[in-house]
């Protein structure tokens, strides 16, 4: 009797386990096999790629449109004047090409989101971007493109720039352009036979003196840049680039700050008063100034 008691509570026993392990595999599976609850969907705006873009057009209510194209590797603003890009600015621009909203809506009763008549419209190869209203709530901006609206982070927006000339690269030369001789009112440093040399002559410099100054007018950034205005230069500056070709810079002003114009791109460079002594002094003087911060 109590063997057969025995046996039945075993039986039970195994059969609770089994029906437990099953349960357990069935839970595992179902948790595995299940879509994520959390999982988001994200819709993109656009199928383009930043790298293969050709042109960008910014059209910002009550202001000239502003053109970029993209010639070789490097962006050139072509409206509303012409100007090397700054190419750092540009690739924030093309970053809305990448953007991705969790929140895709029907374009209808645009109105809502500002998006009617959009205070800027991009448009890249061919597809346009109308940025609309941030929502207070969710701190998301609006942009309308491909018949839909879609809610993106407001930071697309805020790289949008106020005028062409935010565009503009600050760099005084391009990528391209090395001076081999830079004349100066005072005096002149030129490379010949492979070495610098200074006139009238700076017998106590060394070549390291002359290079360090050298790459300061190489490097040279501007804090903003400028179309052309109506001053006049009050000294030129010739500079010669590698291949021969030359450029005249304008001396607009030494201080408060620094200003040079060129003339050939219509566009003044304005640096910070520092950029004076280090630029337009002799290298000697300019290799005792540190280089200024940027």
């Amino acid at each position: 009797m109590r063997v057969e008691w025995g046996k039945n509570i075993m039986s039970r026993s195994m059969r609770l386990n089994a029906v437990l392990l099953a349960a357990v595999v069935a839970l595992a599976a179902f948790i595995h096999f299940r879509p994520a609850k959390d999982a988001s969907v994200e819709h993109p705006l656009s199928a383009l790629k930043p790298a293969e873009s050709r042109s960008i057009r910014i059209e910002r209510a009550g202001a000239r449109p502003i053109v970029l194209d993209r010639k070789q590797d490097s962006w050139i603003i072509t409206m509303p004047f012409a100007a090397r890009a700054d190419d750092s600015r540009v690739r924030q621009l093309l970053e809305i090409l990448e953007a991705r909203a969790a929140n895709r809506l029907a374009a209808a009763d645009l109105a809502r989101f500002e998006l009617e008549r959009p205070a800027v419209q991009v448009t890249v190869d061919g597809q346009s971007f109308g940025f609309g209203m941030v929502n207070p709530v969710t701190r998301e901006q609006y942009v309308l493109t491909g018949g839909a609206v879609y809610a993106v982070s407001p930071r697309y927006g805020a790289a949008l720039p106020a005028g062409a000339a935010e565009l503009a690269s600050r760099q005084l030369f391009g990528t391209g352009e090395i001076p081999v001789r830079i004349g100066l009112k005072a005096f002149t440093v030129e490379q010949r036979d492979g070495k610098w040399r200074q006139t009238p002559a700076a017998s106590d410099l060394g070549q390291d003196d002359f290079v360090r100054w050298v790459d300061e007018w190489r490097r040279a950034a501007a804090v903003r840049v400028e179309p052309q205005g109506k001053g006049k230069p009050l000294a030129e500056i010739r500079v010669q680039l590698t291949g021969g070709a030359e450029l005249a810079l304008g001396l607009l002003a030494r201080e408060p700050e620094l200003v040079l114009l060129r003339a050939d791109e219509k566009l003044q460079y304005h640096f910070r008063a520092d950029a004076a002594k280090r630029l337009l002094s002799p290298p000697n003087a300019a290799a005792e100034v540190p280089a200024a911060k940027k």
